[in-house]
């Protein structure tokens, strides 16, 4: 700006070199050279003199002297700028820019004519006039010329940012400070103009009351931000000021990341002297765009030096200022060091609280965990009455909880509620409860989440954390697969929300939503929650999961083209981003939509391209490598790549084998053993799998599934097989080979699948079956819950069938777990069966009644639609009808199971024999001759049921003809009781009728 200025005004005086002294040209060089002098008065008088004599009238003006003239107006504003006068000076500006326009044809032109529009709205932002501030900068950007009109663009963006940041947009301002920080070298942007954007910042969000934008915008230019140590004398007492307002204003957060930036007063020194000595004799050098002058360096040291030497008398105050020092700058350790001495050197101080507070504060900047947590539950418990105790307690909290240090938060939180140590109602207990449910959350403890989270909802509906809080809990209730409550939530959290500015809950809240309606196969639903997202947040963390998702409600709705694009434009997304993990799984599910058996050619082919950039790109961290080997078999062998499929699937198994969780693997190896037994034969299969390539000894989980993939094999052939004696060496050969895995592997070498089909086998095919628990109680007690439903059925299955009560009131536990959380219908169906059958054996018979007729249940709005064990469980409750002395209901009962299940010999034949007991117990005497009385009905209904289904005796096992005549017998004992007529008695009655007739 100077440069400019100062070549126009030469240009002018040279134009009027000869005119006498009083002249304009005269005054045009005095004015001039008062402003290089910086006697910003002096030249304003000349200014004016100048106008009052030869600038009242513009147009004769311009006419005597061009549009030149201008420039003493803009001169005149620059003068009236250095002295404040700003009103004033917006007029000069105006005058230069709306009275002498530039023209590039004519000679002597207004050089300044655009830049006054710049330097108007200069003095309207220093008047404090933002919007016409803006307005005018906005206007110089659009007329100005490029090639000439250069200006402080570093300055400029600053400028606008502090402006839109007092007109209380914090976005824009935001926008233009992070556009001078970028560009910090190129514009360039001095520390100064930087710092000055910076406090605008903070002003707003404190005025705003939004910390969260104050954090956002140290997080985004933090690096920027710091000044270089030995600079940043003159900014401390701006930092510390902008500290303590946003602790005064409870943003605690902003006010620690605040005093972060000043750096502590030795390693300010230190650096300052650094510099000096780095310059030499040198009295001034630039470095990049920062200029170094030694004299203004050296004067700082003293300044510093002062900083390190002062405090009171008392040691303990000294340090005390030491750690404040420290704690204001970079040097947080070294803060923390000096609070930690107060602590254990002078522990009976008059500053203590202060002094530990400080401590407990300082431990969590530095992430020191246990620190926080020691001298925080000290503070509270030494100083439970401090004004601070509040900060304090939130100071821990958040600390552990910034630190994902959940379980301490747990235990922390839970301490001060069990013991009622904070009230309810108060913002301390609404803190509490609100971190006490978003750690359990985090740690995926979403039952003990969904808890806390309700009643933090109940007690604190206003609370700063409610829009988390309720997301949380509608998403705990997804997490635990409650799908219908999750909805409910969802849905009333997203109405309450619709205009919240909080759009990342908001796009997590619809994504929740779309998935809840994806699980119930609601899948159009979901398909318009997902396009929300898509559309309207499109910046949203989860839009690639979103194209996800979209594409498997197009898949399952049988819509695979748009299931394609969606997959297609996901992945692009997930790319972009670098997300390997989730690019790798959308690649997956692409091959898994195009790879299917007896698909067209042309959509397999298409399949091709995502193989191989899958196993190309993502293949080596991707945890769908099986999965991947196993669904894209349709592809490579329509495309003859027969040995590509085995080589992926040998390889996937290989890499699978030294994974603890290996996802998939069961899957390639049974696909590789369909594989290769297409061209070698079992023998060659069992000595191939004893020697896997890629697969060591070390390898237990997998070599064991190898052996399970065998005996698998063996299992098949065994079904279709027709030769006994054949039919006999597969028996024994799968008997060896479940023996060699019990003998050849530990328990903890097995994976839970492994351990589940040992145990099923000891437990069906062997004379000693409880020597399955072992395996079972094996996957019970992991973490992994793969097939851990299965093992609390087989392990209830076992001890259910022994004598002792506690085994029967554990097996119902285990029973009773299948039967609530479950996801496979098949084993939710046979606990509730198994549970039935239990509590009869425990003489449960009303509870046994209950389970029977949750089983038996009809009704559309409460049947689980189990089908399978009918006739067993129908058999249940007429016997605890009878147990219960329900006689009536016992059989009607017992009618209902042996009339529907006449063929079904085991459920029947009970069922008969203990309604013909029951019966003739009774003994109700009829007074209808139509209707027999009970004990020589019971006799006729014994008599019809062996002849309907005595033409099939000699299809009976030995056990079902042991059931059936024990029928029989008692038909036979019940024809030769008295009062009771024998079938040929009545049939012969009949004939005889019919003669009389």
């Amino acid at each position: 700006m100077k440069f400019y200025l100062f070549i126009s005004f030469l240009l002018f005086s040279a134009a009027c070199a000869n005119a006498q002294v009083g002249s304009l040209p005269d005054l045009v060089n005095q004015g001039l050279k008062l402003m290089q002098e910086g006697k910003w008065q002096e030249s304003l008088n000349v200014h004016n003199q100048t106008i009052k004599d030869f600038g009242i009238n513009p147009s004769h003006t311009i006419k005597a002297h061009g549009a030149q003239f201008g420039t003493i107006w803009f001169r005149k504003g620059i003068a009236e700028l250095k002295l404040g006068l700003y009103h004033e000076a917006a007029k000069s500006f105006e005058v230069c820019y709306k009275d002498y326009p530039d023209s590039e044809n004519a000679p002597g032109s207004n050089k300044f004519h655009k830049m006054a529009l710049l330097k108007w709205g200069d003095a309207e932002f220093a008047a404090g006039n933002n919007e016409a501030a803006v307005k005018l900068w906005m206007k110089f950007l659009e007329e100005r010329d490029k090639q000439t009109d250069d200006y402080p663009k570093g300055l400029f963006h600053i400028n606008l940012s502090v402006a839109y940041y007092r007109l209380g947009d914090f976005e824009k301002g935001s926008e233009y400070l992070e556009t001078a920080i970028k560009n910090k070298a190129s514009f360039p942007t001095q520390d100064e103009a930087i710092i000055f954007g910076f406090q605008a910042a903070v002003m707003a969000g404190i005025s705003l009351k939004n910390e969260k934008a104050i954090l956002d915008v140290i997080r985004k230019n933090k690096d920027e931000l710091v000044v270089a140590p030995y600079a940043m004398q003159g900014y401390t007492g701006i930092f510390m000021k902008l500290a303590a307002d946003a602790l005064s204003a409870q943003m605690i957060q902003a006010s620690l990341r605040l005093y972060q930036f000043i750096p502590d007063s030795k390693v300010a020194l230190n650096d300052l002297e650094a510099r000096i000595r780095s310059m030499g004799f040198l009295p001034q050098i630039s470095v990049g765009h920062v200029f170094l002058n030694q004299a203004a360096l050296e004067s700082q040291v003293p300044k510093w030096q002062a900083e390190l030497s002062s405090g009171k008398s008392n040691e303990s105050i000294k340090l005390a200022a030491t750690a404040y020092i420290h704690e204001t700058g970079k040097n947080l350790y070294g803060a923390y060091a000096c609070y930690l001495q107060l602590e254990q050197i002078y522990p009976h101080s008059e500053n203590r609280e202060s002094n530990l507070f400080n401590l407990l504060r300082v431990a969590s900047m530095i992430g020191k965990t246990e620190e926080t947590q020691k001298y925080g539950l000290l503070f509270i418990e030494e100083y439970p009455k401090s004004e601070q105790k509040s900060t304090a307690q939130k100071i821990l909290l958040s600390s552990l909880f910034d630190g994902q240090k959940y379980h301490e938060c747990i235990e922390l939180t839970r301490s001060q509620l069990d013991q009622k140590l904070i009230k309810k109602n108060t913002p301390d207990h609404d803190f509490l409860l609100y971190i006490l449910g978003a750690s359990h959350f985090y740690l995926g403890q979403f039952e003990e989440s969904a808890s806390c989270l309700d009643d933090h909802i109940k007690l604190y509906p206003e609370s700063k954390f409610a829009v988390s809080s309720e997301y949380m809990r509608a998403s705990n209730a997804s997490r635990l697969k409650k799908w219908k409550e999750a909805g409910e939530y969802l849905d009333a959290f997203l109405a309450k929300n619709e205009k919240s500015t909080d759009y990342h809950y908001i796009s997590l809240a619809l994504y929740d939503r779309g998935l809840v309606h994806h699980m119930l196969s609601e899948y159009e639903t979901s398909i318009k929650k997902l396009d929300r997202i898509i559309k309207d947040f499109s910046n949203s963390s989860i839009l690639d999961q979103a194209y996800l998702l979209q594409g498997n409600n197009y898949q399952s709705s049988g819509r695979e083209n748009e299931a394609e694009r969606a997959y297609l434009e996901g992945l692009k997304i997930s790319e972009t981003r670098g997300n390997m993990g989730l690019s790798g799984e959308i690649l997956y599910l692409l091959i898994r939509l195009l790879s299917v058996q007896d698909a067209p050619i042309d959509r397999l082919q298409k399949a091709l391209p995502f193989i191989d950039k899958f196993w190309g790109t993502y293949a080596k961290n991707s945890s769908h490598q099986a999965q991947v080997a196993v669904t894209q078999i349709p592809a490579l062998l329509a495309a003859k790549r027969d040995k590509d499929c085995l080589m992926y699937l040998q390889n996937s198994i290989s890499t699978l084998a030294k994974q603890t969780e290996a996802i998939g693997l069961e899957e390639a190896i049974n696909a590789y053993t369909d594989l290769y037994l297409k061209k070698s034969s079992l023998e060659k299969l069992r000595e191939h799998y004893y020697s896997f390539p890629g697969i060591l000894h070390t390898d237990k989980a997998a070599s064991a599934l190898l052996r399970l993939a065998m005996i698998g094999v063996y299992e098949k052939s065994l079904k279709s097989e027709k030769d006994a004696k054949k039919s006999e060496e597969y028996r024994l050969m799968i008997s060896v080979l479940f023996q060699n895995l019990k003998a050849d592997f530990e328990l903890d070498d097995l994976s839970n699948y492994t351990l589940a089909r040992i145990g099923d086998y000891l437990r069906n095919y062997t004379s000693t079956p409880l020597e399955a628990i072992p395996y079972y109680d094996e996957i019970l007690s992991r973490a992994d819950e793969s097939y851990q439903m299965n093992a609390r059925i087989g392990r209830a299955d076992l001890v259910a069938n022994a004598d002792q009560i506690s085994g029967l009131v554990e097996a119902l536990k285990d029973f009773e777990i299948v039967f609530q959380a479950a996801e496979d219908q098949s084993l939710r169906e046979y606990a509730l069966f198994r549970m039935s059958e239990v509590l009869m054996k425990q003489g449960e018979f009303k509870q046994a009644a209950f389970r029977a007729n949750q089983y038996l249940e009809r009704d559309e709005k409460k049947s689980f639609g189990f089908r399978k064990y009918i006739p067993e469980v129908g058999l249940i409750l007429a016997q605890s009808f009878e147990n219960q002395k329900l006689v009536d209901d016992a059989l009607s009962m017992y009618v209902k199971v042996w009339s529907a299940n006449m063929g079904y010999i085991k459920i029947s034949a009970p069922a008969v024999e203990s309604w013909m007991k029951l019966s003739f117990e009774r003994n109700h005497i009829s007074s209808d001759s139509r209707v027999p009385s009970d004990r020589q009905g019971a006799y006729e209904g014994g008599y019809r049921y062996l002849e309907l289904t005595g033409r099939h005796k000699d299809q009976f096992s030995s056990e079902e003809l042991a059931l059936w005549q024990k029928v029989e017998n008692l038909t036979k004992t019940y024809e030769s009781s008295l009062g009771v007529k024998s079938m040929q008695q009545i049939l012969k009655e009949k004939e005889e009728t019919s003669k009389q007739r």
